[in-house]
């Protein structure tokens, strides 16, 4: 019973709960094995039905570090299902017990750092993720003391980046790596070189984000998991940045994630300001607290369609409101812009700001950009030139920002947004259909909208193909769409896009 419970109490990894799992399924379902079950599919990304599981639980529990070890396990959760209004009565109860284990009072404070970050209070977060650290010293030098320390290293790497200490991010996910090589799970692993990609992203070192973000991504595969699609996106919007258009739109569409904000940058990488426009005027309100990642792709967008002092007013704004809620990368971003476009108002009127912020981001350890258009990227790099404190950063910036409009512009593919396809990608490559029987349905989807009647003789010259390989295709195509052969063509794209979301 004492190893049985010290398991439910003990931090978790994603190998622990494979190999745990499988063994607690059978026997007498105590309450702590209970918990520990609930805690294993929550590992594995079960999060409604470990939220299920560990709330039946808590109601049970009459021992306080079991009751502050499950109510912790639900504070995380309450970020993945957003469930805010959960939150204040699970701190309550883990406040009560956490104290007598620094792990759990460690992972306490991490889980309301992470939910600090959703609701993007920076400073909170960041406060959070400090004292998770600090509890994490009185922790034993085991295994479950690197887990944790993984995870807390990985939470500060990221709120670092958001606050523009380039320097203090590399040095938290050099922490990760270490800690997770330490743990030995392959996930972790691959996850903390997801954790240096996304320091070097931000910090402007596009090259070797990309390349960590690679491996993560090859890492990450195999679990088909949140983080395996967010780091897709993320690899993809990098791309994107260095101006590889098809390779980033795949891999966007691939991922099958990102809020309107995302796929609106992706649309103005593409050089697609209408897109931009159609995804966030289409989207439903999202949370208040995001409004001003929205209002940073709407005031691009409104400065693009001839607008550039209201576009101008929009991003100092956000620029702001970032700034108030410790969000300096972005502050800085939007500032970017908005010297850009003001100095399209008034020849000179935005050049010594963006020398200002260049010798800012240089202070901070940034390289590049981050989120920063190409075009910006290039205007940035010219005027840092001509300031003697920025001029090397400013050559660098311009070379890489004028690498990626070339790169652009030789590159071809299909708009971002163009594709009412691009929403079910995910779900139809979870169900095994190849890219070759996704660009069939795409081709489909063309025929559609252009009015055309779908006819296979003129589909598979569309596709240079024959009509047997079409013939082949499709029929494939039906059998994963659990589509009968009693019905038409037409509804295997009324089933695909039923894939999405």
């Amino acid at each position: 019973m004492d190893s049985l419970r010290a398991r439910a109490l003990a931090p978790l990894s994603r190998a622990d709960a494979e190999r745990l799992l499988p063994r607690l399924g059978s026997g007498r379902q105590t309450l702590e094995r209970r918990v520990l079950r609930a805690r294993c599919l929550k590992a594995l990304e079960s999060f409604e039905l470990a939220w299920a599981e560990l709330s039946a639980a808590l109601s049970q529990v009459r021992d306080p570090l079991l009751a502050a070890r499950v109510a912790v396990d639900l504070v995380h959760l309450s970020y993945y299902l957003v469930r805010r209004d959960e939150l204040r009565r699970l701190e309550e109860i883990a406040r009560r017990g956490a104290p007598a284990d620094p792990l759990i009072l460690a992972e306490l404070h991490l889980g309301l750092s992470i939910v600090n970050t959703a609701a993007n209070e920076v400073r909170q977060a960041l406060a959070d993720a400090r004292r998770a650290e600090d509890a994490l010293a009185a922790a034993p030098r085991l295994r479950g003391r690197d887990l944790v320390a993984t995870r807390v290293q990985r939470q500060l790497a990221h709120l670092l980046s958001h606050s523009a200490d380039y320097l203090g991010a590399r040095a938290a996910a050099d922490a990760t790596v270490r800690h997770a090589a330490r743990v030995g799970d392959p996930a972790e692993i691959a996850w903390a070189a997801y954790t240096t990609g996304f320091a070097d992203w931000f910090a402007g070192r596009l090259d070797r984000a990309i390349d960590a973000f690679t491996r993560a991504e090859e890492g990450l595969r195999q679990y088909g998991s949140s983080v395996w699609r967010h780091t897709l996106l993320c690899l993809a919007r990098a791309r994107l940045e260095r101006g590889e258009l098809t390779e980033g739109e795949r891999l966007a569409r691939q991922s099958g994630t990102g809020a309107p904000e995302d796929h609106g940058h992706i649309a103005l990488l593409r050089g697609e300001g209408e897109v931009a426009h159609l995804i966030l005027t289409r989207a439903p309100k999202g949370m208040t607290e995001d409004e001003q990642f929205r209002d940073f792709v709407r005031a691009i967008v409104r400065a693009q369609r001839g607008d550039a002092r209201g576009g101008v007013r929009m991003l100092e704004e956000a620029s702001r409101e970032f700034e108030s809620r410790g969000m300096d990368h972005w502050a800085i971003g939007a500032a970017v812009h908005a010297a850009f476009w003001r100095e399209t108002i008034v020849r000179g009127g935005g050049a010594a700001r963006g020398a200002a912020l260049l010798r800012d981001i240089g202070t901070r350890g940034g390289e590049g950009f981050a989120y920063y258009l190409p075009e910006v990227a290039v205007w940035l790099g010219r005027a840092g030139e001509r300031d003697e404190h920025a001029r090397s950063l400013g050559r660098a910036i311009r070379a890489r920002g004028e690498a990626a409009q070339r790169r652009a512009r030789d590159d071809s593919g299909e708009g971002a947004g163009a594709s009412a396809l691009d929403e079910a990608t995910f779900g139809l490559r979870a169900i095994g259909m190849t890219w070759r029987e996704i660009g069939v349905l795409r081709e489909m989807e063309r025929l559609s909208r252009d009015g055309t009647r779908l006819d296979r003789d003129a589909l598979a010259g569309r596709l240079a193909v024959s009509p047997n390989t079409l013939r082949v295709h499709l029929t494939r195509i039906r059998a994963k769409l659990d589509v009968t052969d009693r019905r038409g063509d037409d509804v295997l794209l009324e089933a695909a896009l039923g894939r999405r979301g």
